[in-house]
């Protein structure tokens, strides 16, 4: 196989791998990718290296709930947009940048550890180049962004990989996130797959407590994993978010929306003027009629009250990229609470 820093189908079938599997193993993705496991981790290695993928480390929507998972709009004073965005993206508890198109420059998606109160008053409101916000606070999370596919997989492959990562609710046990948990957090946000041996020997701990306790987070659904992808770079060169208002009755079926139509990526219900948001993953800009249209369609009484495009993304689900929207580093994620030791 050829090897190239241009995306090709098989790095689509490898991401899509990653997206539903994202601690198997390379002997185990062999057979079904039809690949070597030296191959599968050279390509993968190449394209960590290039900024194009990454697997990421996210709280789990029982842990948002507690800590107000919010969308924060920003305005800032011209010529200040990305010097702003670049000392946001240092925190923890702030998870995504993006610039966009409307009435304010930077949309950010925040779990703010100590409160959205402190969060606004005491690190939003230090930033005197920030002349305003807007805030909307999740309710719910009728379609979560970690289950978007590039689909570049067979109906025979996606069986066989559901059977590697069987889908399991969380099940009854302690929720607390200690020191140890967030150690081993914030080596998973620099490297999701690596192996329980790796995590003992860097926290001096046995490989059967790293085992454990990383598999307790997982199966709490305190944290998930998920293969980001550079969006622009991997073939969708365009991103847009749509504010509308529906009845929440509409949306009590909208877990296979993404099914359904494969340009949403996330749904959410948000208090404020306008109740539902969407984003959307596009191919192009002139494909959002049609989606939009689509979901008219499917969501009954749905109205559409603001679109705006993604100009440029500063920060992904705590992986920061550049001008050329690659991903540079991982900054970790906080789910230990503030001010635990």
């Amino acid at each position: 196989m050829q090897e190239s820093t241009t995306p090709n189908e098989f790095d689509l079938s490898l991401v899509n791998a990653l997206q539903m599997a994202p601690r198997a193993s390379w002997s185990e993705l062999s057979p079904i990718l039809e690949a070597d496991p030296t191959t599968l981790a050279r390509r993968w290695r190449r394209l960590e290296e290039e900024g194009l993928a990454r697997i990421a480390v996210f709280p789990r929507q029982r842990v948002m709930a507690r800590r107000n998972l919010s969308y924060v709009e920003l305005s800032c004073r011209n010529g200040t947009v990305e010097r702003v965005a670049a000392a946001l993206a240092q925190d923890r508890d702030t998870l995504s940048i993006q610039f966009v198109a409307g009435s304010h420059q930077l949309m950010l998606t925040v779990v703010p550890g100590a409160g959205l109160a402190d969060y606004l008053l005491n690190w939003v409101g230090g930033f005197p180049d920030v002349v305003s916000y807007r805030v909307h606070v999740v309710t719910e999370v009728p379609r979560e962004a970690y289950l978007w596919q590039v689909r570049a997989l067979s109906p025979q492959q996606r069986r066989r990989l559901r059977a590697l990562s069987p889908v399991r609710g969380p099940g009854p046990g302690d929720e607390r996130v200690t020191p140890l948990d967030q150690r081993i957090i914030d080596l998973l946000c620099v490297d999701a797959r690596l192996g329980y041996q790796h995590i003992a020997e860097r926290l001096d701990i046995a490989p059967t407590t790293a085992a454990r306790r990383v598999n307790r987070l997982l199966r709490q659904s305190l944290v998930g994993l998920r293969c980001d992808i550079s969006r622009a770079r991997m073939g969708w060169h365009a991103a847009a978010t749509l504010w509308g208002t529906v009845d929440p009755r509409v949306l009590e079926g909208a877990s296979d929306l993404g099914e359904r139509i494969p340009e949403v990526r996330l749904c959410t219900t948000i208090a404020g003027p306008e109740n539902t948001l969407f984003i959307l993953w596009l191919r192009d800009a002139p494909d959002l009629t049609r989606v939009e249209r689509q979901l008219l369609e499917e969501l009954p009484g749905l109205r559409i009250a603001d679109r705006r495009m993604t100009l440029r993304t500063f920060k992904f689900m705590g992986g920061v990229m550049d001008a050329e929207q690659r991903f540079t580093r991982s900054v970790p994620v906080q789910l230990l609470p503030a001010g635990s030791p």
